[in-house]
This record gives C-alpha cells, structure tokens and sequence, in this order.
C-alpha cells in the first residue's frame, strides 16, 4: 500500500492512505473545516489549562488505513476526541466505528458534534458526555465566533478537570458591518462607494487577509469601502440586514465572495441594488495549482463560484486569494491553511470595480 507523509493541509479527496506523523496529545480536535482549525489553533495559544492539543483536518483521514494509523498513533492516548462531522455519522462511518471502539477500551470522553448549526440526535448519543455538556459544546460551535471557540476550548480543558468552566455561548451575528470608510467630502475625487460581501466563516477562522486587501486597494484607488459578512445570502436575517443597510449605504458596485445562487431574484437583496455585482473567488486550491491547470480554478470552484453566481447575473471579476500552508502551528501539530491575497488579482478586481462605478 502506498502511504504518504502529509506535507500539506490543501487536500483534494481521500483515496490515498496518508501517515499525520502526530504524537499523542490530551485533546484531539478534528474538523474538515481550515477556518475553523485556524480559530481553534489561535483559541489553544491562549489556553492556560496544561493540556496538550492536536488538531487534524478530517480530510485527510478519508482512508481507513490512515484512520487506523491515527488511532494508533494519536488517538489512543487521547483523554477527550472532539469530531465535527458535517453530513452526521454517515460522512465518516468506519471513523465512526473506529472511535466508539476506541472510546470504549481506553476510556477517552467522546464527542460527535454535527458540522454545521443543525441537531443531531445519533451523534449525541453514541457520544460518551453527558447529554448536558454536548449541547453547550454544540452551542459553541453552532454559534461561532472566535470568542465561542475559545470558551470551546476552555470547556474542553474544564471537562478534563483542569480549570474553570466557561462562560455560557456568547452572541454572534449571522451578519455585520465587518469595515466601512470613514466619510469623505465630496472634492471631485472620490469615485465611488465600493461594497463588498463575504462569509461569516472567514471572520470566525481569522483569515480576512483578502477583505483586508481589497479594502485597502479600494481606498488607494480613492474609493470609499464597506465590508459586510454574512452567514449566507440565502438566510432571511441576513437578507433583511443588507436591505436596511443599502438604504442607508448605497453601493455604486458590489464585489461578491460569496458562492452558490440565491436562485430567487425576490430574495437576492445584491440583485436589487440596481449596480453592477462583481463575483470573485477566494480559491480552494493553491496558486500554485492553478498556475498549472489549464483550466485554472478546481472543479468545485468552478460550480460554486462562478456558474452557479452567473445564475443570479454575476459578473466574474477572477479569483483574488488561494488556500497556502501559512504556518506550522507547532502546539497542535498542524499546517493551519489560510487564505493568501494575490496583490495583482485583486488590483485588476479594484480597477474594474472602479470602471463600473
């Protein structure tokens, strides 16, 4: 069997077994989500409890022989395992099996939590908490927000005996005003008013350097900005937030990053702000990657950020960042990926959205 050290946390698919090469660690936190490994891995160097943390991406253990290898190398001296599975048990089924074994022969605390906000009443029970502490584990995460993660991580420390609980869930808007332009006189210069949408996600994992970028090349180019996060544009809460914002803030164009389609020109708020919708990508694949196909961005990135957007009359402006192996977070164990801007990219999307405005 061919078996691959992994050198990466960029992973596309799970047919090959890979070796994670971690030693053990007291509390083992697996997620297929980078930005909420990065939240987690900024939480965990704030942590005072003592405990050692390993964090894996789910990922990357898709290959029973590499679930195996992991059991056997990290998990079996685990004293808690936390898995976010996004699709419940059926996502990752012989995994499943693997740690309810595990649990049940070294005693390790077990906890199964759904991937995204929604209940789930199979991997509640076949964890090994109580009922009680699953569900504030569950509204930690459900909820979001970097200050719910680290109350999370607290948790996990306070489960073990070792410090103090946390304080309950915390609220965290599913949408916000994230930057907005101080306001400027009207001297002839100023060409525009420049909005730009992205996910709530990328706020909560801490990776907002291309917001950050676009808004700063926005501001050179004497436009005004305004940044704005949002669980998605689908979300009735959300929507009603950029109606009520617009009407106060008119955008002369809008810079989209988030994917898919609304699908119903009723409920897509962007659409009816009467201005060009620019679409961009923050891609999934690496720049290198890209440079190399012929056909650019991945498949998926392809599907979700510019056919589907195109449905709703999106204008694809290009891709303006790439998922890079920032940093080894050497306290976990684990390549943290994030979001890297690419400066000329996202000046060829500024100096569209100029021409537009």
């Amino acid at each position: 069997m061919h078996l691959l050290a992994t050198t990466s946390g960029v992973v596309d698919g799970g047919a090959t077994a890979v070796d994670l090469k971690q030693s053990p660690g007291d509390v083992v936190i697996l997620s297929a989500a980078d930005s909420e490994l990065a939240g987690l891995a900024t939480a965990i160097d704030r942590d005072t409890s003592g405990l050692s943390f390993r964090l894996s991406n789910l990922l990357q253990l898709q290959h029973n022989y590499s679930v195996d290898l992991y059991t056997e190398q990290t998990l079996s001296k685990a004293k808690l395992i936390v898995v976010r599975l996004l699709g419940g048990k059926a996502y990752w089924p012989y995994g499943v099996a693997r740690l309810l074994e595990l649990a049940a022969e070294t005693g390790a605390k077990l906890v199964l939590l759904p991937g995204g906000t929604e209940y789930d009443e199979d991997l509640k029970t076949l964890s090994t908490v109580d009922a009680e502490h699953w569900d504030e584990l569950r509204s930690y995460f459900a909820t979001g927000g970097p200050e719910n993660i680290r109350n999370a991580v607290i948790y996990f420390g306070w489960l073990l005996h070792a410090g103090e609980k946390p304080q309950t869930v915390s609220s965290f808007a599913q949408c916000s005003l994230f930057f907005a332009s101080a306001p400027r006189k009207s001297d002839g210069e100023f060409n525009g008013n420049i909005a730009i949408i992205f996910y709530r996600s990328v706020v909560e994992g801490g990776q907002t350097a291309p917001i950050a970028a676009l808004i700063e090349q926005i501001e050179m180019g004497g436009l005004a900005a305004q940044a704005i996060y949002v669980s998605s544009l689908k979300d009735k809460s959300c929507q009603e937030y950029l109606r009520t914002h617009f009407a106060a803030h008119s955008a002369d164009v809008i810079i989209n990053a988030t994917s898919f389609a609304v699908g119903n020109p009723e409920q897509d708020v962007l659409a009816q702000q009467g201005c060009p919708v620019l679409q961009v990508t923050l891609g999934g694949n690496t720049e290198e990657q890209w440079l190399a196909s012929s056909a650019g961005l991945a498949a998926k990135d392809l599907a979700m950020s510019v056919v589907l957007p195109e449905l709703d009359g999106r204008i694809y402006a290009g891709v303006v960042s790439f998922k890079a192996d920032h940093v080894w977070h050497e306290k976990t164990q684990c390549r943290i990926v994030t979001y890297k801007p690419v400066p000329d990219r996202i000046a060829h999307v500024v100096a569209l959205a100029k021409n537009w405005a």
